[in-house]
């Protein structure tokens, strides 16, 4: 079976991202911090956490699950909580501390978030010594129970839950919370919008409190549809992402995302003049919707529409430079 056309087409190459400056990312460094929790079964675990006001840092509620206890280390200096403030669906918890001698990042807004966005990521992942970055692009923008969740190409590793993801001012956006299994995982961040929320209006719990699972880790038949449609994809089972997508587009007639899975599906099995209908209504309504345009690319080779292929090329061209289309 033919291969994803993400990956038949085009290659990424990450040369010609236009990285955050040292100082900017130097200066991040001091406020993003490991997250080490000694569980109540006696082991160990680790995740990052961001400082996002005086004496508060963020994390992932998954990472501090079952905790006996946590503290917080930062250029050798550990530091424990005596707070917590909760929103166990949406899996973002924010610890307190009583003097925690470490500089806060400057809290973005995501009301202007737009595909295609540079945004880079800095933690922990793979339990690294110091927090390291790794850079991306917005890929997906999901409404979910009034939030927008942010999935980018900024990869991330186990360790890095609870970490930032930051957009090219160095103010937090997100905070990097799963991602999907295996290769060409999906990788998807809590807006800062929620720790906004749980800032004002939170309220104090123990540390260990009891968590709740979060949205993210319910079964995959009650899961968001942009978790639903993950799997039909990796299968490339055409038929059930039609089924899925179709179901997501009529629930949120709005979203983009919806919208593009059907138009993949109806592509995939062959409907190349419906697909080709529907790709360009996505791109009428978000001119920025990249893939929809490589999409249509493909389909103006296989009607050898030469005018079109160079059309939709450039315009690829414009958006990310950075992908070569064979």
């Amino acid at each position: 079976m033919r291969q994803s056309l993400l990956f038949s087409l085009i290659f990424f190459t990450n040369f010609l991202f236009a990285e955050p400056s040292r100082e900017l990312l130097y200066k991040l460094n001091s406020s993003v911090v490991k997250v080490n929790v000694a569980t109540k079964s006696g082991g160990h675990g680790v995740g990052s956490g961001v400082v996002v006001a005086k004496d508060h840092i963020v994390t992932n509620c998954h990472v501090i699950a079952d905790a006996q206890g946590v503290h917080v280390t930062k250029y050798g200096q550990s530091f424990s909580p005596d707070a917590l403030l909760a929103d166990w669906e949406n899996d973002l918890c924010i610890l307190k501390f009583k003097y925690l001698q470490l500089d806060p990042v400057k809290l973005g807004n995501n009301a202007e978030l737009k595909y295609e966005q540079e945004v880079f990521g800095k933690s922990y992942g793979g339990n690294t010594i110091k927090a390291h970055s790794s850079f991306g692009r917005v890929k997906g923008i999901h409404n979910f129970a009034g939030n927008k969740i942010i999935q980018s190409s900024a990869w991330f590793a186990m360790g890095a839950s609870g970490g930032g993801l930051f957009n090219h001012n160095g103010e937090l956006i997100g905070v990097t919370t799963f991602k999907t299994a295996g290769n060409s995982a999906f990788y998807y961040s809590m807006p800062v919008e929620i720790i906004k929320e749980l800032l004002n209006n939170g309220e104090e719990l123990s540390v260990t409190t009891q968590p709740k699972l979060p949205f993210w880790d319910a079964p995959e038949n009650k899961q968001p549809y942009f978790m639903q449609v993950v799997g039909p994809l990796k299968q490339e089972d055409w038929k059930k992402l039609k089924t899925v997508s179709y179901a997501w587009h009529e629930s949120q007639p709005e979203s983009i995302e919806a919208h593009s899975n059907y138009a993949l599906a109806l592509f995939k099995l062959g409907d190349t003049n419906k697909s080709e209908e529907e790709f360009k209504k996505i791109v009428k309504k978000n001119p920025n919707f990249i893939q929809s345009f490589l999409y249509l690319y493909e389909i103006a080779k296989l009607k050898e529409n030469k005018q079109d292929v160079a059309k939709y090329k450039s315009i690829v061209f414009s958006l990310d430079e950075t992908i070569v289309i064979k």
